[in-house]
């Protein structure tokens, strides 16, 4: 199984949050101009990284940190050298000499991954991989101790706040984050004499007579380019022909992207050729490819919590590697599952009898896939016409569907108007709230406090309770901007995941809402709510803010009435 896509269009954060909460095992591979990280899952739990600074290691990390001494470290690393074929990872002989205990090379690793993923959030640009099943414990900063599970979210969300900090202190570095981590010995002592040994001259005699090969930064880098990363994949294919369909790629990677398009495209494909056009195709429009049917529903929601139109493409791949049943029966789980999810089907002409089924299980259209069995006199060609009819395609409208929820909306409206009390109708505007989010609270605005009042969700799915939070708006906070009256509908900031996480627990995504309700000009409560456990959904702003707009005209009313009956 195979999971890739660009940290553009899918953040790193969304990424972790999406293997964790299918349970991935395997190594997860970053890669930007800045280098190649990994972080290593296990049933969707980070079990190791590894640094794109290859300085940072995990005995580095610890002897910083103060949990472990240098002797120790340096007699470890003797013995891991002289260990032959017999090698392990430097944490795991450190746990089973009892240098350090488990406690220790938890913090250590923990440091590590958080310095790993701080680091991948300062990417612009980057691919992400994951390659299933596979996990690396070849060196001794890479380590998957059976004993360790470490809290995925909790990991998140203090990597986050490192990164918050850093980013408003202007002090992303590692050496800001955990200290100076790759210190030469020679640093040590600025004024020391440097000696033969410091620069392992005396051991010049004793080196192979051969012609290094270290110097790998200094070798031309491949570049990144159709060619490059399709290689192998069209072997037999005259070379002419070749160069015909990466030219054609290449025009369409370098054409002008198009910009605040609501679009996500997510592609079901096993075959490299396809998702390298695909995704060319599509550009800032592509979310992310997989090959595992069970990945497509997280990824989906994930998409609607950002706001996106999800657009599924679905492979079919070619008529003698799949099987046509199950194929009809993903498509009629996805519009079971997603109503108003366009879902396109590429299949080769000549399959007549999956073209029939996918029409009678909802798809919603259908495109020419080329087919080397079928065509291979045309295969590229055919590519070409394929990659044409898809950008074709996606030049139509393909907005965000439109739902009926006038029902729906016409309900929450008219029980807003039946209030008689101030509470009755912020806690319905927060029953219509967490109609689209999992969980929510309401908070009454007191003098210059935010007061908690009832929540619905926290402990169980629909239930109401009441929360345990009071708190003063942190200038320049997601709490003020909604005192403010402004609507805010994004990643949680520091004072909101201290104080509310800490009162209702950490949601799976990040994505929160505060939805500010004014009386005579002034907010006098805000709806805090998030998606709780699940990814989340389209949360449909426009109505609840036009709910919240009348939830504010019916306090007015029952306000003036109240001034009307005490007159």
């Amino acid at each position: 199984m195979s999971f890739e896509g660009d940290l553009e269009h899918l953040p790193l954060v969304d990424v972790i949050q999406l293997l964790h909460q299918t349970g991935k095992t395997g190594t997860l591979t970053l890669k930007s101009v800045k280098g190649e990280s990994q972080l290593v899952f296990r049933d969707g739990f980070i079990v190791s990284a590894n640094h794109v600074n290859n300085s940072i290691r995990i005995g580095q990390v610890m002897l910083d940190m103060g949990l472990l001494s240098r002797e120790a470290l340096e007699k470890t690393l003797v013995e891991q050298r002289s260990a032959g074929d017999d090698r392990k990872p430097i944490i795991q002989m450190l746990i089973e000499n009892g240098t350090v205990e488990n406690q220790a090379a938890y913090q250590g690793l923990e440091a590590l991954i958080e310095m790993t993923i701080v680091e991948v959030l300062t990417w612009t640009r980057g691919t992400f991989c994951l390659e299933v099943n596979k996990v690396v414990v070849s060196d001794e900063y890479r380590y998957f101790p059976e004993q360790i599970n470490m809290n995925t979210q909790s990991i998140l969300m203090d990597a986050l706040r490192i990164y918050d900090e850093r980013k408003r202190d202007g002090t992303l570095t590692p050496e800001s984050i955990f200290g100076n981590l790759a210190a030469p010995e020679a640093q040590r002592g600025s004024a020391a004499e440097i000696s033969a040994a410091d620069l392992g001259l005396e051991e010049l005699e004793g080196l192979e007579r051969h012609i290094p090969t270290f110097f790998s930064a200094l070798q031309e880098e491949v570049p990144d380019t159709p060619a490059s990363r399709l290689q192998g994949e069209l072997s037999g294919i005259p070379a002419g022909e070749q160069q015909e369909l990466f030219r054609y790629l290449e025009q369409l990677s370098g054409r002008a992207q198009e910009s605040g398009s609501d679009l996500g495209v997510i592609l079901l494909t096993s075959a490299k050729l396809m998702r390298e056009c695909c995704s060319t195709v599509c550009g800032q429009r592509f979310i992310c490819a997989t090959d595992d049917p069970d990945q497509l529903d997280p990824i989906i929601d994930q998409a609607l919590s950002r706001e996106k139109s999800p657009l599924l493409l679905l492979d079919a791949g070619e008529p003698s590697g799949r099987n046509g049943r199950d194929l009809a029966a993903l498509l009629r789980q996805n519009r079971e599952r997603f109503p108003d999810l366009a879902i396109v089907l590429l299949v080769t002409p000549a399959d007549y009898a999956l073209c029939a089924a996918a029409q009678e299980n909802g798809v919603t259209a259908l495109l020419p896939r080329p087919s080397r069995d079928q065509r291979p006199d045309t295969f590229i060609s055919d590519t070409i016409d394929s990659c044409r009819a898809l950008a074709a395609y996606l030049e139509q409208d393909h907005g965000k569907p439109v739902q009926d929820l006038s029902g729906k909306f016409r309900g929450q409206f008219l029980s807003l108007a039946e209030q008689r009390d101030l509470p009755e109708v912020t806690f319905a505007l927060l029953q219509a709230a967490c109609g689209v989010f999992r969980r929510g609270v309401t908070l009454v605005v007191v003098r210059s406090e935010l007061i908690a009042e009832r929540a619905i969700g926290v402990d169980a799915a629909g239930a109401v309770t009441s929360a345990k939070l009071r708190l003063t708006a942190p200038p320049e906070s997601l709490y003020q901007r909604a005192l403010n009256g402004e609507i805010c509908y994004c990643d949680a900031d520091q004072p909101l995941r201290d104080t509310m996480y800490g009162a209702i627990g950490t949601p799976l995504t990040g994505k929160a809402l505060l939805l500010p309700v004014k009386s005579f000009g002034r907010v006098i409560a805000v709806i805090y709510a998030d998606f709780g456990p699940g990814t989340g959904t389209d949360p449909q702003l426009p109505l609840l803010e036009i709910l919240a707009q009348h939830a504010g005209l019916v306090i007015d009313n029952i306000l003036y009435r109240k001034r009307c009956a005490q007159k």
